[in-house]
């Protein structure tokens, strides 16, 4: 059966590294696994993440579920690019060494502070269920508009297990005096001092337009340039920061892991905040995820699960069931 006659208003819109992702709304998204078994359980790992979600209150700050099983994750739509791609349209590289020549115009500045601050608290709520994100990145923050939300859970674990996605510049190797972090050469154990240094490395991006190193050469070779920053990182060498002094003051204390706890980042970076009238919505509240508002598209998310959406979609890569891809983005 031809699934998309029988579901018309279902597009491909992108494929991430362990699944597929599907619009099914103009305010909803379905994820649905891949084939492979390594990503089938990768995901299973984040449907377990949103069932613990589902005992809470939602934070406004993650990426809101609105149902889940095992073969998808029903997902409000953030309808534009990671932080990583609207921070990348602003770059001038060199061709040749991919360096960062030019940095077009960075985002305003109380908007800057915003994202901090949000970013600061989604991980804060998930410190607050014993949890870390495991994958503090730039590709895992998604935007609808200006509004920002953590997302991509297959790494998230308990506080102590050991921190497997460790990707510079939002992680670091210890070295031999953080005995109690972990072995010196490996990424450690997943806590606050994990996750407040892929925040202040995040803060980084934001506030200076490209990532930790990106941009100067480091080595003659290119290919050697992400070698040379894991180094620098393991011993604690960093960049100048030369901007706004309160957020120099907390990328470089994220940094240094000065933060006892990222609730305690968190409460500093909502200082921030304070220039920020009421009109700015600095809450960031969802007017749209209403008691009422959430029931509705929860129940619209289990009908087409109960109308075989799934696993028709579970029936091949989505070209072999007749998708092609598109970026198809509601505008209301």
């Amino acid at each position: 059966m031809d699934i998309q006659h029988q579901f018309p208003s279902v597009h491909w819109i992108w494929g991430g590294g362990i699944s597929f992702v599907y619009e099914i709304h103009p305010r909803i998204v379905v994820k649905v696994p891949k084939s492979g078994e390594f990503e089938r359980e990768q995901f299973q790992k984040e449907v377990k993440i949103y069932e613990i979600f589902s005992r809470c209150p939602p934070c406004p700050y993650v990426v809101q579920c609105f149902f889940y099983t095992d073969n998808g994750i029903f997902l409000e739509y953030m309808r534009d690019v990671s932080l990583s791609s609207r921070i990348q349209n602003n770059h001038i590289r060199d061709q040749q060494t991919k360096i960062v020549t030019e940095v077009k115009k960075l985002e305003p500045l109380l908007l800057r502070k915003k994202w901090m601050n949000d970013l600061a608290q989604a991980v804060a709520f998930l410190e607050s269920l014993n949890l870390a994100h495991g994958d503090l990145r730039p590709e895992n923050i998604l935007l609808d508009r200006d509004r920002l939300k953590l997302s991509d859970f297959d790494c998230t674990a308990e506080i102590g297990t050991d921190f497997e996605a460790c990707i510079a510049p939002y992680g670091r190797l210890l070295s031999g005096n953080e005995t109690s972090q972990g072995r010196c050469g490996t990424s450690g154990f997943l806590g606050p001092r994990t996750e407040q240094f892929a925040l202040g490395s995040l803060y980084y991006l934001i506030n200076y337009g490209f990532e930790v190193y990106g941009d100067r050469c480091l080595t003659e070779d290119p290919k050697e340039h992400g070698p040379k920053v894991v180094d620098l990182l393991q011993n604690m060498e960093f960049p100048n920061l030369d901007g706004d002094l309160m957020i120099d003051n907390i990328i470089d204390r994220c940094w240094h892991n000065k933060y006892a706890t990222v609730a305690e980042l968190a409460a500093h970076t909502k200082t921030l905040l304070t220039e920020v009238t009421n009109s700015d919505s600095c809450d960031n509240v969802d007017q749209d995820h209403s008691t009422e508002d959430l029931s509705l598209k929860k129940a619209f998310c289990q009908d087409l699960e109960k109308r075989g959406l799934l696993q028709l979609l579970s029936l091949g890569e989505p070209e072999q069931i007749g998708f092609t891809f598109e970026w198809y983005r509601h505008t209301s």
